[in-house]
């Protein structure tokens, strides 16, 4: 890599004089002008700044003389230092102003392409941390890169590692000057453009995420689904950040959906405005104190694709205030606390979709915290990830049953670092009623992790752990149970919808979620995973019996009466929970492959498919102890066992063993 130099001070590079003698340079040297003259730093301001405009940071420039060219000389008075706060360094006399220029800022700059990035003092970022009458911390100076705006870490060696790290993704090209600067990128037919650190939240002001992809086309899916079943649709994304969901939806569905996004920082505000125009969206804005619509004064053409809806508030006072159809929450963190004035306006057969990233409460690394956000005392088990989306839905049933709802499950989702729970609400409260019915403890074995659901009932048992089909509380002392939850213990995912999402992603060719909607349905109906079902498949499962081509799908008359729809929507109850295969394996045993697990447990008579929650698990409604025997009766030994039972053999006489006529072994001959 070029033009990169290793960590270390750096010093102007050497001058010569008229004579032709190298020397290093002085400061008289730093106030020259272009034209060789020396007047004592008078007019070092008039040497041409070449990274003048919003896009470059004054910390860059490409010689030192352009740095002290920032200072505003004059006669006998104390200036400031242009990348210093007063609170820092006080203004000094210009000598010593220039010296400090060449010793601080200049030293530990890093070079790139002729240019050199300073270190800089400035309260560029806005997460500093200081009151006042502290000082900026240390911490506060920082490097502005070059290549993507972005705001460094006060160590060179960090900023050197990140000028590297674009120099190997090939982004070697110097910006030109940009109102706008930032990464520009492409999903679902979307450009968004972010800010630097985009993945940082800590860091940048707006948060993308791209590893959440397959959580935005899930929700787009359901959202599709919902739209073909009536419309216009008023759709909320209550924390938008980039806005990058809300224009999905906009820009896909069209006349379809009346998108509204919000967020409460500013940045985040204008960055959304700005991808409204990159897309060709017109982004009229609406906050608490001008209800009335204001259209981006920003937006001077007419050729827009759709209107977005733009506010700025609270997500719980925009959802106390207007009616939605579908609203996705998508917090930083836990999403309880939006949950009642979700349920607030939402519409009758709306749908909610929430997105949890707290992981390490619902997850079980930090049991306290799930006890304080979602009331629910767990354990670490081998279910644990179905474990914390039945968590998410035992919160958003309570609720809902808060305001006389129900809630239908249409889809749960549970990777490593989110979990997707999609719900169908039902006014009334007998639907309520029936909601809260389905939350439920959860009798848990300590020993062989075998579970079950508690039985429904007031009357207090003597031994509630004696539900447990295993016998460990017979031969093992103590307490050998616990109880769990209270949690969700219905059905996590509904057939027909599902089966509605995939016809959704295969017409708008959304490949990358079809492998796991397949894995959904097989998981929701407890059917064997159909190794050969790919997307060009003749044949496509809708709904009940009824079987239709994807090419022609888009002929057929669609019913847009909801009732209908949810008629032809098949509910099937699956098994609760999971088994690791790898957790109950048998020592000294090779296991068979999981296929052919599935196709003995089938054999068998049970009910056994696949799950997403793990690669290794399997959704049965056998019992743990069958598993085992099952495990066993096809097992094999492996190569350890069998070399380990060889020796243990004890020798034998070949002599014995020889037939009559025949030469031992050791014979000689």
């Amino acid at each position: 890599m070029e033009n990169i130099e290793e960590p270390g001070l750096v010093t102007e590079a050497p001058m010569e004089d008229d004579d032709g003698v190298l020397h290093e340079p002085t400061l008289g040297d730093v106030c020259k002008t272009d034209s060789g003259t020396e007047d004592g730093g008078k007019n070092a301001s008039k040497v041409p700044n070449e990274l003048e405009g919003p896009g470059k940071h004054i910390s860059i420039q490409k010689e030192l003389s352009h740095l002290a060219g920032l200072v505003e000389q004059s006669d006998g008075q104390k200036n400031p230092c242009p990348l210093c706060p007063v609170d820092l360094f006080k203004a000094c006399h210009i000598n010593k102003l220039l010296r400090h220029l060449q010793n601080f800022h200049w030293k530990v700059s890093v070079e790139f392409e002729g240019y050199r990035m300073c270190i800089c003092c400035l309260p560029c970022k806005q997460n500093t941390t200081h009151n006042e009458t502290e000082l900026p911390s240390k911490q506060s100076a920082h490097y502005h890169c070059i290549i993507c705006s972005a705001t460094v870490a006060r160590r060179r060696t960090e900023m050197i590692k990140h000028i590297k790290r674009h120099v190997d993704n090939g982004e070697t090209q110097v910006k030109p000057s940009s109102s706008s600067p930032g990464v520009i990128l492409q999903e679902l037919n979307i450009d968004v453009r972010v800010l630097p650190n985009f993945n940082t939240p800590l860091i940048s002001e707006t948060f993308f995420n791209p590893v959440m992809k397959t959580n935005r086309q899930l929700i787009f899916c359901a959202l599709a689904v919902l739209a073909a079943d009536r419309e216009p649709l008023e759709c909320l994304d209550a924390f938008s950040s980039t806005g990058i969901m809300g224009l999905q939806w906009a820009k896909n569905l069209r006349n379809s959906v009346h998108v509204t996004v919000n967020d409460i920082s500013d940045s985040s505000i204008a960055m959304i405005r700005e991808n409204c125009q990159l897309n060709k969206m017109k982004a009229v804005m609406k906050s608490k104190e001008q209800p009335e619509m204001e259209t981006d004064p920003t937006a001077e053409k007419d050729d827009f694709m759709g209107t977005i809806e733009v506010t700025q508030m609270d997500a719980n006072i925009l959802m106390h205030m207007q009616a939605f159809d579908f609203i996705h929450l998508d917090p930083f963190g836990t999403s309880v606390n939006y949950l009642d004035a979700a349920f607030r306006n939402i519409r009758n057969l709306g749908i909610l979709s929430v997105t949890s990233t707290d992981t390490g409460s619902l997850y079980a690394k930090t049991v306290h915290v799930t006890k304080r956000h979602y009331g629910c005392n767990i354990i670490r088990t081998e279910y644990f990830k179905e474990l914390a989306a039945r968590i998410v839905l035992s919160a958003i049933a309570r609720a809902a049953a808060r305001c006389n709802k129900g809630i239908e499950v249409l889809l749960s989702v549970a990777l490593e670092h989110f979990v997707l729970v999609i719900v169908r609400v039902l006014r009334g409260p007998s639907l309520a009623d029936e909601s809260t019915k389905m939350i439920n403890n959860l009798i848990h074995c300590h020993w062989c992790e075998e579970r079950i659901f508690q039985k429904e009932g007031n009357m207090v048992e003597e031994n509630p752990y004696k539900q447990l089909p295993c016998d460990c509380h017979k031969s093992m002392p103590g307490r050998s149970a616990v109880m769990l939850g209270p949690l969700w213990s219905g059905s996590l995912f509904n057939t027909g919808f599902l089966r509605r999402m995939v016809l959704a992603a295969v017409s708008r060719e959304i490949g990358d979620i079809l492998t796991l909607l397949k894995t959904l349905i097989s998981e929701s109906e407890c059917t064997a995973h159909r190794q050969s079902y790919s997307h060009q498949e003749a044949e496509i499962p809708v709904g009940g019996d009824v079987f239709v081509d994807p090419g022609k799908r888009k002929h057929l008359e669609v019913n847009t009466n909801a009732c209908k729809r949810l008629k032809t929507e098949i509910r099937v109850e699956h098994p609760p929970f999971y088994y690791s295969i790898h957790r109950h394996a048998i020592g000294g045993l090779n296991i068979p492959k999981l296929n052919k697990i599935l196709q003995y447990l089938t054999e068998a008579g049970f009910l056994v498919s696949r799950t997403h929650f793990d690669p290794t698990g399997i959704r049965t409604n056998a019992p743990l102890a069958t598993l085992k025997a099952i495990l066993e009766k096809n097992s094999t030994l492996s190569n350890s066992s069998q070399t380990s039972s060889y020796k243990e053999t004890p020798e034998t006489n070949t002599d014995e063993l020889a037939p009559a006529g025949a030469s031992s072994v050791s014979d000689p001959k």
